[in-house]
């Protein structure tokens, strides 16, 4: 199958017997491109199930056995809806030889990239863990521990809290010189 120019690529992430899973990374959270994939896929002879996901950018195609999965991505191609195309090859992640204090700063790190990127830069790994904190806190209360566990949770996020608005200061303190 060729490719026709302006149509999204998608991949094969996995297939078995009667079941695809398809990526399209480059329309990764348009909402409103997966409610066409589904309208138009409503329409396809031997699609039995299909799961949309825009925010992985995937979807899972459940086909009837006696059809082929080709005469789906012919459809899905006739519509430019996307185009098959090969894997493109996933970087390959080695554990550098660094002290233990530096991986796992790195380590938190891509967390925290993976989480502003999953969240669309809503929440990162500090505020996820005062969220947790907080939960936490809350949770205590409800259980009458007011003094203790409540209070040193309510410490610890107050003090995350503290640190990142002690951050932003300073961040704007220097970007006015």
């Amino acid at each position: 199958m060729s490719r026709i120019e302006n149509q999204p690529a998608a991949y094969i992430k996995h297939q078995l017997p009667g079941r695809v899973r398809l990526k399209i990374p480059q329309k990764k959270g348009d909402y409103r491109y997966f409610d066409r994939i589904a309208e138009l896929f409503a329409g396809c002879p031997g699609i039995t199930q299909l799961q949309l996901n825009p925010q992985a950018a995937s979807l899972l195609i459940c086909h009837g056995m006696d059809t082929g999965f080709s005469a789906i991505a012919e459809f899905a191609q006739i519509n430019s809806l996307f185009t098959i195309v090969e894997q493109v090859p996933e970087e390959t992640f080695s554990i550098p030889h660094l002290p233990i204090a530096k991986l796992t700063s790195t380590g938190f790190n891509r967390l925290d990239e993976s989480l502003l990127d999953f969240s669309q830069g809503l929440l990162d790994g500090r505020s996820l863990l005062f969220l947790a904190l907080v939960g936490l806190s809350i949770s205590q209360i409800g259980k009458g521990r007011f003094m203790a566990p409540a209070a040193s949770l309510l410490w610890y996020a107050l003090t995350l809290l503290k640190e990142e608005n002690e951050k932003t200061f300073d961040l704007d303190k220097y970007l006015r010189h």
